[in-house]
């Protein structure tokens, strides 16, 4: 019986990755731009683009459920309903991190990585919903401040790809710098898996022996102003990302 469960859950994690591939194609190619014909206004277009993103994401996730690929528990996710201006920040251990935070998170921007702007899947989702692309610092930051006063809220994962099982926490100073230069607070959102799966070093098809459980955890909001008005713009940026790096060490200890 285990071993037939291991097969469906092996199934089901490939249907489900087809499932996303073959819908990221269907709303790049089709529900877009019937959005395009239907929706002449600009920032009006972005915003219910990101909406569909938000939807197609949780159908995703709920796919994965249903299947009993995998449970998704979420803690304090209610004080995030009115979140607004924050940059969201998250460890990242398995591939589907952002999804399933978009999924639960209605306003959420991001900043992704230049390498999605060329996936035939998914560069037609992310150019059209205006994700932010993290190849140039200086349209990364203005871009990150538009987004902020626009009301979004930020996706960034600071270690900027995905843990590696078994290291320490090793933070870069990207999402410290935004915050800073944005004059932006976190709301820190720290992730377990049990057991691990989809790390850097595995593929969709290397399935555990037992169903994913995923805790979201909502964290309480961090105030990062105390560097804001720092006149060495690069030591408060080195600053926040170590003080950052150690909470989050610290509540994956506690939630371990």
């Amino acid at each position: 019986m285990p071993q037939v469960n291991y097969y469906w859950r092996l199934l089901a994690t490939g249907l489900c990755f087809f499932s996303f591939g073959i819908g990221a194609l269907f709303i790049s190619s089709i529900i877009f731009p019937l959005q395009t014909l239907l929706i002449k206004d600009k920032a009006k277009r972005k915003e219910i683009a990101r909406y569909t993103i938000h939807k197609a994401f949780a159908l995703f996730v709920n796919m994965m459920k249903f299947s009993g690929v995998l449970a998704v528990k979420l803690e304090n996710f209610e004080q995030l309903n009115n979140m607004r201006e924050k940059i969201v920040i998250a460890n990242h251990p398995s591939l589907i991190d952002v999804i399933v935070i978009i999924a639960y998170l209605p306003n959420a921007d991001c900043v992704v990585k230049s390498d999605l702007f060329k996936n035939p899947f998914l560069r037609g989702v992310v150019r059209r919903v205006g994700y932010i692309d993290n190849n140039n610092s200086e349209q990364l930051f203005n871009d990150c401040k538009q987004s902020l006063a626009a009301g979004c809220n930020i996706v960034v994962f600071p270690e900027g790809t995905r843990s590696e099982s078994g290291r320490p926490l090793t933070f870069k100073r990207g999402a410290a710098n935004i915050a800073v230069r944005c004059r932006a607070n976190y709301q820190p959102i720290v992730i377990s898996m049990h057991p691990s799966t989809l790390t850097k070093k595995e593929s969709w098809y290397d399935v555990p022996n037992k169903k994913v459980v995923m805790t979201l955890a909502a964290q309480t909001p961090i105030d990062n102003s105390k560097y804001f008005n720092d006149t060495n713009t690069s030591l408060a940026v080195r600053a926040l990302t170590r003080e950052t790096q150690q909470y989050f060490c610290k509540e994956l200890e506690l939630n371990g």
